[in-house]
C-alpha cells in the first residue's frame, strides 16, 4: 500500500498563489493638515501684533544699550584718536548693528598713515579700531619743504622744519605729482628707495639718491658717487661687489672718493676725484 504524504503548496512553486488584501480604510491626511494650519494662523497673527508692539515699546531701550559709548584704538603709533574719530564719522545714538564696519574700514584707509584697518564690535557698547600704520621709507627734499615717504613711495606728511628722521633722501621727483598719486613720480621714488635699501646696510651712513634723470640714478654716500641704470639695480651693486672684495683681497687701496659707474654691462667703470 502506498503513502500519501501531506501535501504542502511550497512543494509546487509553480501554483499560483493569489494574494490577500486586507481591506484598507480611506485617508483623511488632507483635512488633517488643513485643520493643523488653520491653527497655526489663527495663533501667529495674534502673537506677530504682539511681538510688533513689543519691538515698538521696546526699540529704543535695546538701542539705547547697544548705543556705542567708547572707541578703542589699537596699532596706532603715529595716527591720533581724534583723527579716527573724525573719519568714523559716527552719528549720535549710532548703535554696533546700525553700523556697517566696511564702510567704516573704507572712511579709515583715506588716512595716509594707514595701511591695513579692522573695525569689529564689542558687547555691549564698544567699537574697536585695529590699524597697521605705515612704515617711513625715505625723505624727499624740494627747495621748498620736505615729506616723508614710505617703503611704496606713498606720501606720509611734510617734515617740520629742524626734523630729521635719519632715513635715506631722494632728490629730483616731482613733490606735487607724487602727492596726487601720479605713476611717473611713484616709480622715480621706488627706484630712488630701493637704490637706497641696497647701499645704507653697507656703508651704515645716510645715502642720497638723484632720480632726476630718466637715464640713470646718482647714489652719494661717504664721498662716493654710484651710477645706476634704471633697470637691474640689484645686479650692478653685486658687479661692484665682487670688485670690490678682489681689490680688497689683493692689498690694494680703498678708494673713499671719486665716481663709479655700473651702468655697462659686465663692466665697474672708477673715476677718481680729486
Amino acid at each position: 500500500m502506498k503513502r500519501w504524504g501531506t501535501l504542502h503548496v511550497g512543494m509546487w512553486p509553480n501554483l499560483p498563489r493569489q494574494p490577500i488584501y486586507a481591506a484598507r480604510r480611506p485617508r483623511r491626511h488632507g483635512a488633517r493638515r488643513l485643520l493643523v494650519w488653520a491653527a497655526w494662523m489663527v495663533l501667529a497673527v495674534p502673537l506677530g501684533v504682539a511681538g510688533w508692539k513689543a519691538y515698538q515699546e521696546g526699540g529704543p531701550l535695546v538701542a539705547h544699550w547697544f548705543e556705542v559709548r567708547d572707541v578703542s584704538l589699537v596699532g596706532a603709533r603715529h595716527v591720533t584718536r581724534a583723527e579716527v574719530l573724525e573719519r568714523l564719522a559716527l552719528r549720535p545714538g549710532e548703535t554696533l548693528f546700525s553700523l556697517t564696519p566696511s564702510r567704516l574700514v573704507s572712511q579709515l584707509m583715506s588716512h595716509p598713515w594707514i595701511k591695513e584697518a579692522r573695525v569689529s564690535r564689542r558687547f555691549p557698547g564698544t567699537l574697536t579700531v585695529s590699524v597697521t600704520e605705515r612704515r617711513p621709507a625715505a625723505v624727499l627734499k624740494t627747495p621748498l619743504f620736505r615729506l616723508l615717504l614710505d617703503e611704496e613711495g606713498r606720501v606720509l606728511s611734510v617734515l617740520m622744519k629742524g626734523t630729521e628722521p635719519g632715513l635715506p633722501v631722494l632728490v629730483g621727483i616731482d613733490p606735487h605729482g607724487l602727492m596726487l598719486g601720479e605713476a611717473g613720480p611713484r616709480q622715480a621714488a621706488l627706484s630712488g628707495i630701493k637704490v637706497a635699501a641696497l647701499l645704507g646696510p653697507a656703508f651704515q651712513s645716510q645715502t642720497e639718491v638723484d632720480v632726476g634723470r630718466p637715464d640713470r640714478q646718482v647714489a652719494t654716500v661717504r664721498g662716493r658717487r654710484f651710477h645706476f641704470a634704471p633697470s637691474s639695480v640689484e645686479e650692478q651693486w653685486r658687479r661692484y661687489q665682487q670688485v670690490e672684495r678682489a681689490v680688497r683681497a689683493s692689498g690694494g687701496r680703498e678708494m673713499s672718493h671719486g665716481d663709479i659707474d655700473l651702468r655697462y654691462q659686465g663692466k665697474v667703470i672708477i673715476r677718481e676725484r680729486g
